[in-house]
Parts: structure tokens; sequence; C-alpha cells
């Protein structure tokens, strides 16, 4: 292959990844946002209960902490930080807005967090470095 066609190649590539990397800033240094996902969760927050009141949350997963932070959006206001599991690398809501589900990586587990409080509940066993996390529509 040419150098002006590997060139070409890595300018090619460059601009894949990027979208993936803006993303994950723009969510914020301290989460794991898997990319293909992030259309689900918007999707979901904008259909939730609490948005059509008027009120979001946004939940930021801490990797190295093993927490999750609920972030007012109308003040950008943290809250505190919610102990969830080992390395959480995903987070989904339900449609109904009511429960955020945390998949920790390193715990092997699923930790569901009740938004009306944000609260955890007890963490549920979900094999070995669960990764990613669905909601059907139904919830």
């Amino acid at each position: 292959m040419s150098a002006r066609a590997m060139t070409a190649r890595r300018a090619a590539l460059r601009w894949r990844v990027m979208p993936g990397v803006l993303i994950s800033v723009e969510a914020g240094l301290g989460s794991m946002v898997p990319v293909p996902h992030v259309a689900a969760d918007a999707a979901s927050i904008a259909d939730s209960a609490a948005s059509r009141a008027g009120a979001v949350t946004a939940y930021v997963a801490s990797y190295n902490a093993g927490t999750v932070t609920p972030i007012a959006t109308a003040t950008n206001t943290a809250g505190p930080p919610i102990p969830v599991g080992k390395a959480p690398v995903a987070i989904r809501i339900t449609p109904d807005g009511k429960t955020v589900y945390v998949a920790n990586y390193d715990s092997g587990t699923v930790t569901p967090i009740a938004t009306a409080t944000n609260t955890a509940g007890p963490p549920i066993r979900a094999g070995d470095g669960p990764w990613a996390i669905a909601v059907t529509p139904d919830g």
C-alpha cells in the first residue's frame, strides 16, 4: 500500500473513532459510555415520566470509584455518589423513568437504583463481566 493510501486510510479511521471519543468526553471524564447505546439512553430519558414533568437527572458512572453520580440537569448540580459495585460500565433507564440499572463489570452484578430516592437496591448477579444492558420498550 502506498504512503498516500495509508495516510487516507488513517484519516478515515480517525473520523470513525472521533464521534465515540467526543460522546464519552461529553458524558464526563469519569464515565464509560458504550457509544452504540447513547441514542437509546437519550430516548429513554426523553420518554421518562421525570422528563415529561420537567425534572431531569443525568447519571454518570465512575469506573474507578464504583459509584454513579446523579446530576440535576436544571442546575448542573451533582448529588452524592451512589455506591453500585466494582467498575460500573453501562447504565440504562427504564421507560417509565423509575429505575436505573447499572452493569458492574468487575463485580459481575447489575445494581438497580430507584430514581425517586437515588438509592441503590440489592445487586443482581449477572455473570462474569457484564458490559451492556438493554431494557425492552415496555420496561
